[in-house]
């Protein structure tokens, strides 16, 4: 099993990396891992030129992503793991997303409904993504409250699904440990990661 990880936290001993870190032990020893720390990378926002829609099949950005994405197409897994800056990913992460449009065939748009919906199904014949690529969706917020920030485990998996994934898994890690000792709920993440690493060799 070939895994891709993508963190876009800059704190390499945060909530984030401990979850990527709880995954990663529970594959099995022949899984073959690598990691990018995106805050560590020179890296560009989408400039919508819209190239990747007709003259090329991939991004055209040149910098430290590009081989990143190329290793996305070899990859069985891809994790991508963020903690919540002002409601949303980190800055870093949302780049990577981005550029994740990539994935869309020029014609992509014809899966989505007439009526202005989107048939999640049909979107996956639009995809250069191979067939059979799992995505694990992460994120760490200081808030141990469940109901805040809850919108963006609604919003990305969802694009996750329609760029071609065949299974979206994610794991939100609630409440900082430094900042609150007994109320946080890290744990959890923490022991569902390691069950879903487990999970994803089978």
């Amino acid at each position: 099993m070939k895994v891709t990880v993508i963190n876009g936290s800059a704190r390499k001993k945060g909530n984030s990396h401990a979850i990527v870190n709880a995954l990663c032990d529970g594959f099995a020893e022949g899984a073959e891992v690598k990691t990018y720390e995106l805050a560590k990378m020179k890296n560009s926002g989408c400039i919508g030129c819209m190239s990747c829609k007709g003259i090329t099949e991939r991004c055209v950005i040149k910098d430290d992503l590009a081989p990143v994405y190329e290793e996305i197409h070899d990859s069985d897994v891809l994790v991508l793991a963020s903690p919540v800056y002002f409601g949303d990913v980190s800055g870093q992460a949302k780049i990577f997303i981005d550029r994740l449009y990539h994935l869309f065939a020029p014609d992509f748009h014809e899966g989505f409904d007439p009526e202005g919906g989107v048939i999640e199904e049909k979107m996956r014949n639009y995809s250069r993504l191979k067939r059979g690529v799992k995505f694990v969706f992460i994120t760490s917020q200081g808030a141990v409250m469940e109901d805040m920030y809850a919108d963006i485990q609604d919003r990305y998996p969802l694009f996750f699904k329609y760029l071609g994934f065949s299974e979206v898994y994610s794991i939100r890690g609630l409440g900082d440990p430094i900042a609150f000792p007994e109320a946080n709920r890290m744990e959890e993440a923490l022991e569902q990661a390691r069950e879903l690493g487990k999970r994803l060799n089978s």
